[in-house]
């Protein structure tokens, strides 16, 4: 039993550290570098990150959760008729954009976070 609750804090860890986009291993330095560049290592305790290729996990779960988050917004925008469609329509997409904008990062580094800790298993 005592495993199984060490094992799990070890998971929520390593997802805690991917979200804030740091090193799944050392939880300090940084694995993207810019906006969605990966680094292919960590800065601080040399982490090879290289082989860990996200590819497009980020984008399905960035997609995933805008439509998640903007689902009840579009629903009473549908529902009430407030504004005519040529101004709900773009502020709509504006929302979807910026808020799909913002997610991705996190998003990478949680994948980042999750692959190399699947890895780490073998």
């Amino acid at each position: 039993m005592e495993q199984q609750i060490e094992q799990d804090m070890t998971w929520k860890t390593i997802l805690w550290r991917g979200l804030k986009k740091r090193c799944p291993k050392c939880g300090q330095g940084h694995v993207l570098k810019g906006y969605l560049t990966q680094r292919p290592n960590c800065s601080a305790c040399a982490e090879d990150l290289s082989a860990i290729r996200a590819d497009d996990g980020p984008a399905w779960l960035t997609i995933l959760l805008t439509g998640h988050i903007l689902a009840p917004f579009i629903h009473y925008a549908i529902m009430h008729d407030s504004f005519p469609l040529q101004y709900e329509l773009p502020i709509i997409l504006g929302i979807a954009t910026v808020t799909a904008l913002s997610l991705l990062p996190f998003c990478k580094g949680l994948f980042i976070a999750i692959i190399w800790f699947t890895r780490q298993k073998d």
